[in-house]
């Protein structure tokens, strides 16, 4: 063991300690051809995977530097790697109290206190590896709400219909076709200027769908949009669910820690009229990929829904019996990640959180400011949350939404390729732009002005170049 302990100090305090570009790698055609990637009969001595951990690190993009602004998570969160570490070499599953009683004690808190966030006074929960199948149990539990005999007959010619704001995630998608509703049966539904989801025109879907004889039974709204981080409105939608006794799901995958903060808490009023809400622990709060759960105001909700086999030889009628997380879950398996999430709260409380969300609410307002005063930078949506979402228009060049696509693409493209900040592009309401993410706690405005001036720089260089 000690020798592998080696290669991980050194991974610790060598390789990732040296400055280096926040992203390196080439193109992949490249990289395959540099990297020795074969398995083979014979296996390899231990230089040879100290040689493949080493490149794992030199090219994977450095996450933990304030640099990183592509996606909805960044940051090094060392209480939650130590659990990780930890979760690993324990290697604990989490079907039933048996196998993981710590695991299983700190889910159930955790879940408590998540709970307690969202305002589920009677409620319970479940993690999962992700707010993708965070959001499929939610969209399960609305289909065993409406139909119950659904989990043992199958569909039996109903057509169920769901409704999602078309600005939401692309986990719908998936979720409606692993489910057997169909993704044509995911309705998406109109948002207004702000990226939020349209009441008026949800309740007119709903009464479309009606009238096609169609089981409306689930709305999926969004805590943080991906491209702007809008939020959707809670008690107009919620009105509407129960009017037409439909499951109402919130994924908050990326905005839910607003309810640390009494700053921010108000972007997502009203949640505990929900039915079901997903968290995802590895976004904003920053425990390593991947960490989520799937919060129910109901107990008993999960197990009528997602239980089934397993009496004969795993769930044993005992005294642990109401411990057994398994029969709330889809999956057999699954990881202790109770244990980094535990560690990391433990070390940093609710108020740590919240000083967080706090501090990267305030750099946010600081960077639209920045963006605005730059005469060649443009906002394209507004900025509630912590995606900043703008564009390089070039001075006294008129260009079309077509070019000024290419060439926001090909700013990303080059701050990437340079080592530069890392950003991402994207497009809302047919505009595209640059897609930035503030969820490094590290971040400060000198971060952000280095960045935008880099954007202005290349914008500069590629419009003259047009």
């Amino acid at each position: 063991m000690q020798q592998y302990l080696d290669i991980l100090n050194k991974a610790v305090t060598d390789w990732t300690a040296q400055p280096r570009p926040v992203s390196q790698a080439p193109a992949a055609a490249e990289l395959e051809q540099q990297l020795d990637l074969g398995l083979g009969q014979q296996g390899a001595d231990l230089a040879t995977l100290e040689t493949a951990a080493k490149a794992y690190l030199h090219y994977n993009p450095d996450v933990a530097q304030p640099d990183f602004f592509k996606l909805l998570y960044s940051g090094q969160n060392k209480p939650a790697l130590l659990g990780d570490w930890i979760t690993s070499l324990s290697n604990a599953t989490m079907h039933t109290y048996q196998v993981g009683p710590v695991a299983t004690l700190m889910e159930l808190e955790l879940i408590r206190q998540w709970n307690a966030l969202v305002g589920f006074d009677e409620g319970e929960g479940v993690m999962v590896p992700g707010g993708s199948q965070a959001n499929m149990i939610g969209m399960l539990l609305a289909r065993h709400h409406v139909c119950p005999d659904f989990k043992t007959k199958g569909a039996q010619g109903r057509t169920l219909v769901a409704y999602v704001s078309d600005q939401a995630h692309y986990s719908g998608l998936r979720a409606a076709n692993v489910l057997g509703i169909g993704s044509d049966n995911l309705i998406a539904v109109a948002s207004d200027d702000q990226g939020r989801m349209c009441p008026q025109a949800l309740q007119q879907a709903i009464e479309t769908s009606k009238a096609r004889g169609h089981i409306p039974f689930f709305i999926g709204l969004t805590a943080g949009t991906t491209v702007i981080g809008a939020f959707d409105p809670v008690a107009e939608c919620s009105a509407i669910a129960r009017a037409h006794n439909i499951w109402l799901h919130v994924d908050g995958a990326w905005g839910a820690p607003v309810l640390f903060s009494e700053q921010s808490r108000h972007l997502l009023a009203d949640v505990q009229l929900a039915d079901s809400v997903s968290w995802d622990a590895h976004k904003l709060m920053n425990v390593p990929i991947t960490a989520a759960v799937i919060l129910v105001k109901e107990a008993g909700k999960l197990r009528d829904c997602c239980a089934g086999g397993g009496g004969e030889y795993l769930f044993h009628a005992d005294e642990n019996a109401d411990y057994n997380l398994g029969e709330r879950s889809i999956q057999c398996g699954r990881r202790a990640d109770a244990l980094k999430v535990w560690l990391s709260w433990k070390a940093i409380g609710n108020q740590g959180f919240a000083d967080k969300v706090d501090a990267l609410q305030q750099l946010k307002t600081e960077t639209v400011a920045q963006v605005q005063q730059q005469p060649q930078l443009q906002m394209l949506a507004p900025a509630v949350y912590l995606n900043v979402l703008f564009r390089y228009e070039p001075a006294g060049l008129s260009l079309d939404e077509e070019a000024l696509r290419a060439l926001n693409i090909r700013i990303c493209k080059a701050m990437m390729q340079t080592g530069g900040p890392y950003v991402d592009y994207a497009s809302h309401k047919g505009r595209s732009g640059i897609r930035l993410i503030l969820a490094n706690g590290a971040a400060v405005g000198s971060d952000i002005e280095r960045l935008l001036a880099r954007v202005v720089e290349l914008g500069d260089a590629l419009s003259r170049d047009h």
